[in-house]
């Protein structure tokens, strides 16, 4: 089975807004079930500042540490702030850092990283749908730096991952695949996006388990052999659920479970590590039971 964990933070539970979709009871539902396993549970780190940088204007950073200096509010429509937000934000990107350096120096072959805010939509310059930096964009890019040659990230998030596919569009060493409710928030994601390292599979609102198992059981295996990755990265969004309730996909927890078990089995087959790192999902009931089914998995 190799060696797996679970990368958490209490900070992750204090950037939190009770009445908004995106709060902490989120994670309490995750990581219900996680203590029924042996899967040990690490603590994040900030995320170094160098690599940040990579990712985002270092003036949007200072910007969102300014802002969020003892005061709460938005930063735009979606996303809120307090005085937890930004330090949360910085150790749920370094949660990925670290489960980067967990695969590459101490050959872990399974993280999931179970952070707030989420990222995906998060771009070089400006929050957006619930996020502040782009945890899967830093993971990417520290694994490059590190040593992995090439990189895939797998987001099946309802929503597309815009700021991912913004921040990495020119980088030919990672490929961005994304399955997603079309046309939807934040309305990217067609396939006239697509190119030689961007595959973007559209799903019509309604679309089910059927879909996703022609999606992540034929198209996805053939794109991965094709560029032959050294490092999965996942931005999990389980609002592709069927009982959620921002999004109107009917996949259910059999096609939830078809995905982990496909991007897991792949992963152990061909020899590379796979990190999951949370985006979206707001139905408590289906997020515990999402994460039991990924905690059986790892």
């Amino acid at each position: 089975m190799g060696k797996s964990a679970v990368i958490f933070n209490e900070i992750f539970l204090k950037h939190d807004l009770p009445s908004h979709p995106e709060n902490a009871t989120r994670l309490h539902a995750l990581l219900k079930t996680l203590p029924s396993f042996n899967i040990p549970v690490q603590d994040s780190k900030p995320v170094d500042m160098e690599l940040l940088k990579l990712a985002h204007e270092e003036q949007y950073i200072r910007e969102i540490e300014k802002r969020c200096q003892g005061f709460e509010g938005h930063l735009d429509p979606d996303t809120y702030y307090n005085e937890h937000s930004y330090y949360a934000a910085l150790m749920a990107a370094g949660a990925v850092e670290k489960a980067v350096n967990l695969c590459f120096k101490e050959n872990y072959n399974c993280v999931l990283c179970a952070v707030r805010p989420p990222g995906h939509h998060a771009e070089r310059g400006r929050s957006m749908g619930f996020c502040i930096f782009n945890n899967v964009v830093v993971g990417a890019l520290h694994a490059l730096t590190s040593g992995f040659k090439k990189v895939f990230i797998i987001d099946f998030d309802a929503h597309h991952g815009n700021g991912t596919q913004h921040i990495l569009a020119d980088n030919p060493h990672v490929f961005y695949f994304s399955s997603h409710q079309y046309p939807f928030y934040p309305g990217t994601g067609s396939e006239n996006e697509n190119n030689e390292h961007i595959y973007n599979a559209p799903l019509s609102s309604g679309a089910g388990d059927k879909e996703i198992k022609q999606v992540y059981g034929e198209i996805l295996p053939a794109l991965i052999n094709k560029f032959q990755p050294e490092i999965l990265l996942v931005s999990a969004g389980f609002d592709l659920h069927e009982d959620d309730p921002l999004t109107n996909l009917k996949v259910t927890d059999e096609g939830v479970k078809f995905i982990l078990e496909t991007l897991v089995m792949t992963a152990r087959e061909k020899t590379m590590p796979i990190i999951f790192t949370l985006e979206g999902g707001y139905n408590l009931q289906a997020l515990e039971r999402c994460g039991e089914i990924m905690f059986r998995l790892m």
